[in-house]
């Protein structure tokens, strides 16, 4: 098929949304199917994490909350994959700077890859082998990819064709203008650099979920995931640039590719999962770090609480008044923790969650709040 055969972007588009409204029923089947499952395993990833997956079939017969969380566990995914693409979606803005060559821009991106690659590796081996570098240290690194970077590709042919190509179109009165290679090369070197710093960022995600051992071996590798994980985010942008398809193709191939990514990173990151779902619930208040007074009115007993864990528990008519915070709220479950456990970490949630208390949300309930003078005067 020839160029002018092929059909454009917003030709193709229309072709394939009539495409997906032909099935839509289909399509609206499956999306359902898909998130109920979706909740049925992100309620058990949450339940499993703090230690209590007994609470996860009596939370899934809350529809109306089910719904609420998938909304909230999608967006908490979205931002996910937002801070995930940063240094993919930056080093395509670098391949970009070469529109004017489209030609080379598919021996540019291959050409860029490797230094930005290094530049990541080199990057992770700091954060996780050297963490007492100081500032002089970092400017070192900067200074030296810099540097680097520039000297390998100015030893390619087609790198230094297609800068000579860009400085002409920007400057057409001045054929290779010296200044306009220098100004387009400080920017390529500076989106670069920011796509090798904001590898950062996804990394950052992956530390906070992380719920395994401090030991050198685990510290070695969780660095090697670190490492894939930041820099598995540049493939899209090689495909769309390498991809020799119309630029419709090109696109949903580099959405796809960086919505396949998306499960990996989280599938080979240690607590990865469990880390979104943890953020999630906090979000929705199905975990609320915030202290108050519960009156239980079924079942227990103020004797049922031990005071080394729950500290003082009065007895307010026959029932137990404890000073605790919900670490599991959902539907008609509530699992109410003590007070002292509550900047526990995730990962020491399955051995500390035995200290809570398991009731229901209508049979605790939450005391108004009173003032210091009034406990004072007590």
């Amino acid at each position: 098929m020839s160029d002018q055969a092929q059909p454009n972007f917003k030709q193709a588009l229309k072709k394939n949304l009539k495409r997906i409204l032909a099935f839509w029923v289909l399509i609206a089947v499956l999306l359902g199917g898909l998130g109920t499952l979706l909740g049925i395993y992100t309620i058990s990833n949450y339940t499993t994490a703090i230690g209590r997956p007994d609470l996860m079939a009596a939370a899934l017969s809350a529809k109306s909350d089910l719904v609420t969380w998938l909304v909230i566990v999608a967006l908490v995914v979205t931002a996910y994959f937002l801070v995930l693409m940063t240094t993919g979606i930056l080093f395509g803005l670098a391949v970009s700077l070469f529109n004017e060559s489209p030609s080379l821009q598919s021996d540019i991106v291959k050409l860029l890859l490797l230094p930005v690659f290094l530049g990541i590796a080199v990057l992770m081996a700091l954060v996780f082998k050297v963490q007492q570098l100081d500032d002089l240290g970092r400017l070192g690194f900067l200074i030296s990819f810099v540097v680097i970077t520039i000297w390998s590709l100015h030893l390619s042919p087609k790198f230094r064709l297609a800068v000579d190509l860009c400085a002409t179109a920007a400057t057409p009165g001045k054929a290779n203008s010296k200044g306009s290679r220098i100004f387009l090369l400080v920017m390529l070197m500076f989106v670069l650099v920011s796509a090798v710093f904001a590898a950062v960022l996804p990394v950052s995600l992956i530390l906070k979920g992380y719920t395994g051992e401090d030991s050198p071996e685990a510290i070695t590798k969780l660095m090697f995931i670190s490492i894939f994980s930041a820099a598995l985010p540049l493939m899209p942008a090689l495909v769309f640039y390498v991809s020799r398809a119309d630029l419709f193709k090109r696109v949903a191939q580099c959405l796809a590719l960086a919505l396949l990514i998306l499960p990996i990173v989280i599938g080979i990151s240690p607590g990865g999962s469990q880390s979104i779902v943890y953020s999630s619930a906090s979000l929705m208040k199905v975990r609320d770090q915030s202290e108050a007074k519960f009156l239980l009115t079924e079942i227990y007993a103020a004797d049922d609480f031990s005071s080394d864990i729950w500290g003082a528990v009065e007895s307010v008519r026959n029932q137990p008044l404890i000073s605790a915070f919900p670490l599991f709220s959902f539907g008609d479950v509530l699992l109410l923790c003590p007070i002292k456990l509550i900047k526990t970490k995730l990962k020491d949630w399955p051995a500390e969650s035995a200290y809570c208390v398991t009731t229901k949300g209508g049979k605790a309930i939450r005391m108004p709040r009173k003032p210091e003078a009034s406990k004072n005067a007590a």
